[in-house]
């Protein structure tokens, strides 16, 4: 009578692992403010494709776009418009070094370094 619940049991503490082996990571948050620096932080260091997330706080429409697309490079991202109380989500990126402004006012601009794996930090 041991065997099956030590079979069930094995199978539930199997699909536990799993579980947590398949969920997502928690995007690293960057927060669009009103005020220089206007992206907080304004430098961020997040690992090879981990998600990361801005959050519009401002009263105001704002974009998140990686300067290549301005100088007709590969553009590997842009939001296009992100309301008030928005949010924009990018699922993760290779390792590099990714600076993006929002081009509705242009002096607004970040840098996001992708490092090949670490955990997530941030310098302003």
């Amino acid at each position: 009578m041991a065997f099956p619940f030590a079979f069930v049991g094995a199978g539930v503490w199997l699909l536990i692992a799993v579980a947590v082996v398949a969920a997502p990571s928690a995007p690293y948050f960057i927060t669009i403010d009103g005020g220089a620096p206007y992206f907080l932080p304004k430098a961020a260091t997040v690992s090879a494709h981990a998600p990361v997330k801005w959050y519009n706080t401002t009263g105001t429409y704002h974009t998140i776009t990686h300067e290549s697309c301005e100088a007709g490079g590969p553009c590997l991202f842009d939001s296009g418009v992100v309301p008030p109380d928005g949010s924009y989500e990018l699922p993760g990126l290779p390792p590099g070094h990714y600076g993006y402004y929002c081009k509705l006012h242009p002096i607004m601009r970040g840098v996001l370094t992708v490092s090949e794996s670490g955990p997530p930090s941030s310098a302003s």
